[in-house]
């Protein structure tokens, strides 16, 4: 049960999430009142901004050899067109810090949040956006020099424009189709735009880097597969969410319903290899009453332990997102850039550690290309609109005094990472 060789084994973490002192669209939200479920913020967050080194250093004696971190556009640019050198050299010692400790880092451009200057002209739909992204991440490109192999342009952007622009659950706080769209156009074009940046960088100095975006993929399937409506209710939205993105990375047009078949330059081929994002699957079953939801009920597949979030345990969903992306993508190979599971008092993430982990193990049987697992995430943390409601880290965080704590779980997969497999007695116990 082990894992090929240079398979990368680590966590993944946002900046907003764990830094503290950020200053972008999102800690706006939180301050407006109702925002966040448990009234919390992230203003200290878990303070990793100054702990960095030692919470590294930590993922690293645990025999993680690699490390997704994202880095705070609002901190790089804290005003239009002017950087800040101090906040670039924080994040390039990031980077160096896992050089030295052994693990490969993974880099995330934008991970949800905005500067505030960008948020107030339009946000991700701005006109300017695609150029300011552009210009981010080739200064981030240089900064980092040839430390930097693997990037990720955007995280989950479905995501983004759905919660933030169709539920107005997250910054801007929209409730539009038109407006998701346009989110989705504007994304797409920022995507590109930082992919041939950060390409154009490496190719100034003879570098060679894998570019890619954070791609959540979410299994939506028919709750009755032998009912034509439940499967017709299922298939729309599984091509918006799931495939859409792929297939236009890949042909470099906005294809309806989304766009008007424009070509984006630089979207065509952006992908050198797929960021897979993801947590569970879903059942949609024909609703007549549910009009604004495109007369589909959606459900956690029924029959499965459900996490604190109330999405269902279903470990076989992740060997299918893993064989979708590759499929969509025209085989490309795949990162899981994000898998993990929100539970309280840890009691139910050894069991979904090993048993994801196994899943990914058959993809790789079966023939997809997966390069590396990122687990969601090292340490309990802000998780948006939930606060600290919802725990996925494998460390849990005293509120006094941010002191570190291990969980059973970091033990799990601290023999994971250092047997670069599955370790026989953990099957076993499984």
């Amino acid at each position: 049960m082990r894992f090929p060789e240079g398979f990368l084994l680590g966590c993944a973490t946002a900046a907003h999430q764990v830094e503290g002192g950020t200053v972008n669209d999102w800690s706006r939200w939180e301050q407006q009142p109702g925002r966040i479920k448990d009234g919390s913020s992230a203003r200290v967050a878990i303070d990793h901004w100054s702990r960095y080194r030692s919470d590294l250093a930590e993922l690293a004696a645990s025999g993680q050899n690699a490390h997704r971190f994202s880095v705070e556009w609002s901190r790089v640019e804290p005003a239009e067109g002017r950087f800040d050198r101090d906040a670039l050299a924080h994040y390039a010692d990031v980077v160096r810090r896992c050089r030295a400790l052994g693990m490969e880092p993974l880099v995330t451009l934008h991970h949800f949040t905005l500067p505030l200057w960008l948020a107030d002209q339009g946000g991700v739909r701005a006109p300017v956006a695609p150029l300011r992204f552009a210009r981010f991440a080739a200064a981030c490109a240089e900064a980092f020099g040839d430390e930097v192999r693997w990037w990720i342009t955007i995280n989950e952007p479905v995501v983004l424009a759905t919660i933030g622009y169709l539920r107005g659950e997250w910054p801007p706080g929209r409730r539009s189709l038109l407006q998701t769209f346009a989110a989705l156009r504007g994304l797409a074009r920022m995507h590109a735009a930082g992919t041939l940046a950060l390409r154009r960088v490496a190719a100034l100095h003879g570098r060679a880097v894998q570019v890619s975006v954070a791609h959540h993929v979410r299994g939506l399937l028919p709750a009755d597969p032998s009912s034509a409506l439940d499967r017709a209710v299922a298939a729309l939205p599984d091509y918006m969410f799931n495939r859409w993105w792929l297939r236009v990375c890949r042909s470099g047009v906005l294809s309806p319903p989304i766009g008007w078949g424009e070509r984006v330059p630089g979207l065509a081929g952006s992908l050198d290899y797929v960021g897979l994002n993801w947590y569970c699957d879903d059942v949609l079953a024909f609703d007549l009453m549910r009009p604004q939801e495109l007369f589909a009920r959606q459900e956690p597949m029924p029959g499965r332990p459900l996490t604190n979030f109330g999405w269902a345990i279903e470990p076989d969903g992740l060997r299918r997102a893993l064989h979708l992306v590759h499929r969509e993508s025209g085989g490309l190979p795949v990162v899981v850039t994000e898998n993990g599971v929100s539970d309280t008092h840890d009691e139910l993430r050894p069991h979904y550690i090993v048993e994801h982990l196994a899943a990914a193990q058959k993809a790789i049987a079966e023939g997809v290309d997966v390069r590396g697992y990122m687990h969601w995430t090292a340490w309990d943390n802000f998780e948006w609109a939930e606060g600290f409601s919802q725990r996925f880290g494998l460390y849990s965080i005293e509120p006094e005094t941010l002191r570190r704590c291990a969980k059973p779980s970091a033990a799990v997969y601290a023999a994971i990472c250092r047997e670069h497999g599955i370790p026989a007695h953990l099957r076993a116990q499984d």
